[in-house]
């Protein structure tokens, strides 16, 4: 169940950047510095969620945890040093 939350929580993270990207993208050009921090930043969300997907299988989940303990002020940046 904690699982499931958690890869709820990030598709819906993922959405959101993404839709972030894209209206900046209309604000500004699509290479654009703004444009380019929120793709990294998604591409980092991704990431995470991709890392999930493999650790399934596995009985310790550092990232998930990391996640679940510090959501309010994580950024995509930190929780990819925190599996490092």
């Amino acid at each position: 169940m904690k699982q499931e939350l958690l890869r709820a929580e990030l598709l819906m993270s993922i959405n959101n950047k993404r839709e972030e990207m894209i209206k900046t993208a209309e604000k500004e050009s699509f290479t654009s510095e703004a444009v380019l921090k929120v793709s990294q930043d998604l591409d980092e969300l991704l990431n995470i969620y991709q890392r999930l997907s493999v650790q399934e299988n596995e009985s310790n989940h550092p990232i998930q945890d990391f996640y679940i303990a510090n959501k309010k002020t994580l950024t995509p940046r930190d929780a990819c040093s925190a599996n490092s």
